[in-house]
């Protein structure tokens, strides 16, 4: 581009012939401002290419950070999905605890109750993975996107989960310290409801039936199961808000 403006430049000088005997020195003084006028322009297209360039290089990285986002969000909303569905099943299989506990316990009853009360205390919760985010906000990159929407958005679904992630650690240390609780006082021997325990199934039978018989120890058998429902209740409403509203848009599975 400097070289054709140069050329036009110097055309216009040879046809330009000096009226006066200071025309030598004029023609050198226009061919030199000429030059830095070129040298200027120059300058300034290359700014302008490198901002180009620049910019070019920032949407990439920003459309590139925002793809490995959606798709960590997506994990996260599969995760979130398998733990909402997993607390759904435990409700119900605490329901079906506290209806054997006023129900004849026979053996199959009684086998049952055993089963479903040792899978009653395996919680399982998710945190959400920030990786992607934290190295987005520290690299300033996050600060690049353009669309406010996108941007608050994610902002606040990760705030939320930290936020629902400090609520339902709270759920689950009081169901876990009930559980210690009522076993290191002897109110309820674990061994009896450890599935590698080398107890016979008459003996478990006989343990659980004499809890259920016995009026104090069956309140705190159903208090048990209660907090049980109650933090797997927890677990799926926040675990829902998230996926329902927070994400939503967010989590479609990434090309």
């Amino acid at each position: 581009m400097i070289k054709f403006f140069r050329k036009i430049r110097q055309k216009l000088l040879a046809e330009n012939k000096p009226a006066l005997p200071a025309g030598k020195f004029s023609k050198y003084l226009l061919y030199a401002i000429g030059e830095i006028i070129l040298v200027v322009v120059g300058i300034l297209i290359a700014i302008n290419l490198n901002n180009t360039n620049q910019q070019n290089a920032l949407t990439k990285s920003v459309d590139l950070k925002l793809n490995l986002l959606r798709h960590s969000v997506y994990q996260d909303s599969i995760s979130m999905q398998g733990l909402i569905d997993y607390s759904k099943k435990q409700i119900t299989e605490a329901e079906r605890l506290l209806q054997l506990m006023n129900e004849p316990m026979n053996e199959d009853n009684c086998e049952e109750f055993i089963v479903k009360f040792s899978n009653h205390i395996n919680i399982r919760t998710n945190i959400a993975d920030r990786a992607i985010y934290d190295e987005m906000v520290n690299s300033g990159v996050f600060s690049e996107v353009e669309k406010q929407g996108i941007k608050s958005q994610i902002a606040t679904y990760y705030q939320l989960s930290n936020h629902f992630n400090d609520i339902i650690k709270i759920y689950v240390r009081d169901f876990r310290d009930f559980k210690n609780n009522i076993a290191t006082t002897g109110k309820i021997s674990r061994a009896y409801f450890d599935p590698a325990s080398s107890l016979s199934k008459i003996q478990r039978c006989e343990y659980v039936e004499s809890l259920i018989n016995s009026e104090e120890n069956k309140l705190i058998l159903e208090n048990f199961i209660y907090t049980g429902i109650d933090t797997y209740e927890e677990i799926k409403a926040l675990y829902s808000v998230l996926i329902n509203q927070m994400i939503n848009g967010l989590p479609k599975k990434p090309e």
